[in-house]
């Protein structure tokens, strides 16, 4: 499992900061991951195209990282986001608007980066973002019946019910495939 982590600071030297710290941490660990960094809030919603962690200044002049984090849950539900400031007063409003995984003040300790991102990656390895339901009596779009599949909630595109029969529509890895109920 990669674990894909986004950093968006318009300070330079911070992000620059956050980027070498990260480093140093996963290269401790066995995890593998792909770290980006943005310098601004339009550039990182232009180019991620998939995310499980993002580190965001929440004091930026383009769009705020509290914005940015409504943006990127929107785009990506299960992303867990922690932000880093200097403003301790924008804590309680990411809180309870964004749902913040923690908080980093600036300028960011590594020991402090490390057990935030410890418990965060320890949370997304033990959940691995997937909800899944099992479905009885199925047949694949070969016709093959099975008495039951497991899916991923985050793979199907769309049921259909037609008469007395159902069709689930699902995407696995960027196949598109038919299962009959």
């Amino acid at each position: 499992m990669t674990i894909d982590i986004a950093i968006c600071d318009d300070d330079s030297k911070d992000l620059k900061s956050v980027v070498n710290i990260l480093g140093e941490i996963f290269a401790a660990h066995s995890d593998k991951y792909s770290l980006q960094s943005f310098h601004s809030a339009n550039d990182i919603l232009e180019k991620v195209n998939k995310i499980d962690i993002a580190i965001l200044d929440i004091s930026m002049e383009e769009m705020n990282g509290i914005d940015l984090g409504r943006k990127l849950k929107m785009r990506f539900p299960e992303v867990s986001i922690i932000y880093m400031t200097n403003y301790e007063q924008y804590c309680m409003q990411a809180i309870n608007e964004v749902h913040a995984f923690s908080f980093l003040c600036k300028p960011p300790r590594k020991a402090e980066v490390k057990k935030q991102l410890e418990d965060l990656v320890n949370k997304i390895k033990q959940s691995d973002n997937k909800v899944k339901k099992v479905f009885y009596r199925v047949s694949d779009s070969k016709g093959k019946e099975h008495p039951f599949i497991k899916l991923d909630l985050q793979n199907i595109l769309f049921f259909e019910y037609i008469k007395a029969k159902r069709r689930i529509a699902i995407c696995l890895k960027m196949k598109y495939t038919n299962i009959l109920m």
